[in-house]
């Protein structure tokens, strides 16, 4: 469905991604255009927009028009020094990548962030992709029966699932040191629904990562480690996804409810510089919702 009056969208895929053109965003933003990028992730989960080298405050600029962001403290990523809104994610020789897994951001907190933006300042030469999976494709990519099963099933996601592990020891030393233990104390395990209603577009979604899903209740022990592994092999079926190749002044924008991501580490020694932040809620999703009551 191409219903766009302001801007021109283009599927990257059958099930994820779409690429938006005929918008400048280091210039201010309509409310129009903004409402039409949002029906674009609402739709495609990930949206993308190539050439746009905007400055950190023209992202956090953009990024505002769809909700409140999150101010960032010092933890696994740098912060920059014209917006306390975005984080310096550096890799290079002396800072290997190490973000390859599948997530979505903030699934470990209790109210988990809307949206996140990520901007290409200074991609590899080769490598550094990012691959993006569609939630609801992989919830619709499940057999009848394993639906059944996993319906009305709640999850426990933790923080330090992940950030607990050998290959995140670096983030606990140094300067990180502060942020992480902060970070730690402020997200206890928590529990949501495995398969969320999407609060906008009403589908349904496959809430799971292999990094931050420590459990699925009403399962046993075993039964639940194996069910982790039968969903993080699951999510990683390229029929789900988008492999986006990055080019400075690519922006990625995608829905934390509806996808998950992961960043190929296929670049060291060479260096990787992104700009990202966080957009807290959906106010144009809510606004939306709120009207239709």
């Amino acid at each position: 469905m191409q219903d766009y009056a302001h801007i021109t969208v283009e599927p990257a895929s059958r099930n994820c991604g779409a690429f938006v053109d005929g918008v400048d965003l280091t210039k201010p933003v309509t409310s129009a255009i903004c409402r039409e990028i949002h029906t674009a992730l609402m739709r495609h989960q990930v949206v993308f927009f190539r050439d746009q080298d905007v400055t950190p405050v023209e992202q956090t600029t953009f990024a505002r028009n769809f909700g409140p962001l999150r101010i960032k403290h010092r933890s696994a990523f740098e912060l920059h020094d014209d917006t306390s809104e975005v984080s310096v994610i550096v890799n290079n020789r002396e800072h290997p990548p190490y973000i390859d897994h599948y997530h979505a951001d903030g699934m470990f907190r209790m109210e988990p962030e809307f949206a996140s933006m990520l901007k290409a300042e200074a991609p590899p030469k080769m490598g550094g992709d990012t691959i993006f999976v569609s939630l609801k494709a992989a919830w619709n990519g499940l057999s009848d029966a394993l639906r059944a099963t996993l319906d009305d099933k709640i999850a426990v996601y933790d923080f330090m699932k992940l950030h607990s592990t050998p290959e995140k020891a670096r983030n606990w030393t140094g300067p990180s040191r502060q942020g992480m233990i902060k970070s730690r104390d402020e997200n206890p395990p928590v529990q949501h629904p495995l398969v969320p209603k999407h609060p906008v577009s009403g589908e349904r979604c496959l809430y799971f990562s292999e990094s931050f899903t420590a459990a699925i209740l009403g399962l046993n022990k075993y039964e639940s480690e194996a069910m982790h592994a039968l969903l993080t092999r699951h999510c990683a079926k390229p029929e789900f996804q988008y492999r986006l190749q990055w080019r400075k002044g690519t922006i990625a924008m995608w829905d934390n409810l509806g996808s998950l991501h992961y960043a190929v580490a296929d670049y060291w020694p060479d260096t990787r510089i992104m700009h990202r932040l966080t957009i807290l809620k959906d106010e144009i999703g809510m606004s939306g919702a709120v009207a239709a009551e």
